[in-house]
């Protein structure tokens, strides 16, 4: 399963970066990833689930209890 890690970004560069690898995961046809996003104050983690909700290529959304990962289905 491949693996996108945010930790220690901006919220601005971690959504580029999220972006491109929504493409990717499509482009590859890769039906599942996991998205790691750190603790830290919130806001990367908040940003980050808020741009996967909307986001037109997320079929499936589901944080890990206790964590900061998300799994993601294309």
């Amino acid at each position: 399963m491949l693996e996108l890690d945010l930790h220690g970004l901006y919220p601005a560069e971690a959504l580029e970066r999220l972006e491109l690898f929504l493409y990717t995961l499509y482009n590859r046809r890769q039906a599942s990833a996991r998205i790691i996003y750190g603790i830290g104050s919130g806001r990367l983690g908040e940003a980050v689930l808020a741009a996967l909700k909307r986001h037109p290529l997320v079929r499936g959304l589901e944080e890990e209890v206790g964590s900061c990962i998300l799994h993601v289905e294309i």
